[in-house]
C-alpha cells in the first residue's frame, strides 16, 4: 500500500513539474516573442493579445477573463483532477504574463517578425505540450473543443482549426496588417508541430491535442 501511495505521489510531483515548467514556456514564448512583435498566435495567448491591443488591458487578466467560463463548463463536463490542475495551470500563466510585463517590463529578444514568430511559436508549442503531459489544459478553445468533441463526431482538431482560424484572421484587422495575420499562421503552424514532438506520437489521440491546444 505505501508503495501505492508513493507511485501515486510521485507522478502527481511530475505532473505539476510538467505544468509549471510548460506554463514558464508559454509565458515567456508570449512575453519575449509574440506579442511584442504583434504577432497574435493561436488560442487564448492570441485572442488576449488582440483584446489587449483594442482595450489596454494586460495579456495576463484578459487570458484569465478569457478562460473562466470556460473553466465553469470544464468543471460540469470534465474530470475534477483534470479540472482543478487546469485552474491552478491558468492562473499561473497569467500571472507569469503579467509578472514579465509589467513588474520586469521584459522586452522583444528580436525584432525580426519571422524569427520571433518561430521561436515564440516553438516556446508555446513546448509549453503546451509539457502542461498536457501534466494531465491539465493552457485553457482556451482546448476545453470546449474536449466538451463538444466528447458529444459529437466532430474532431477536436477540427474545431481548434477554426477557432485559430478565426484569431489569425482577426489579427489583419487588428492590426491592421496581413503580414501580422501571416506571422500568426506560422506561429500557430509552429506551435503544432512542437506540441507532436513533445507528447510524442504514441502519446497522441484526438481528446488531448491539437492544432493549437491553448
Amino acid at each position: 500500500m505505501k508503495t501505492i501511495y508513493m507511485k501515486l505521489w510521485a507522478e502527481d510531483l511530475e505532473q505539476n513539474l510538467f505544468c509549471l515548467l510548460g506554463s514558464l514556456a508559454l509565458a515567456l514564448g508570449v512575453t519575449l516573442f509574440i506579442q511584442p512583435n504583434q504577432i497574435a498566435g493561436g488560442g487564448t495567448p492570441g485572442m488576449a493579445i488582440l483584446l489587449s491591443h483594442l482595450s489596454g488591458l494586460t495579456i495576463g487578466s484578459l487570458m484569465l477573463i478569457i478562460n473562466i467560463p470556460l473553466l465553469i463548463l470544464a468543471a460540469y463536463f470534465l474530470g475534477q483532477k483534470f479540472v482543478w490542475r487546469t485552474v491552478v495551470t491558468v492562473g499561473m500563466i497569467s500571472l507569469l504574463v503579467d509578472f514579465f510585463n509589467e513588474i520586469l517590463h521584459v522586452s522583444a529578444l528580436t525584432q525580426q517578425p519571422v524569427l520571433a514568430a518561430l521561436l515564440g511559436g516553438a516556446a508555446i508549442g513546448i509549453g503546451v505540450g509539457l502542461i498536457l503531459k501534466g494531465n491539465a489544459s493552457a485553457g482556451g478553445p482546448t476545453i470546449l473543443a474536449r466538451i463538444i468533441a466528447g458529444r459529437s463526431r466532430i474532431r477536436p482538431g477540427h474545431l481548434i482549426l477554426a477557432f485559430d482560424a478565426i484569431i489569425v484572421s482577426s489579427s489583419a484587422f487588428v492590426f491592421g496588417s496581413i503580414a501580422s495575420a501571416l506571422l500568426s499562421l506560422l506561429s500557430v503552424l509552429v506551435t503544432g508541430r512542437c506540441i507532436d514532438l513533445v507528447l510524442r506520437k504514441n502519446e497522441l489521440n484526438d481528446k488531448r491535442v491539437s492544432v493549437s491546444s491553448c
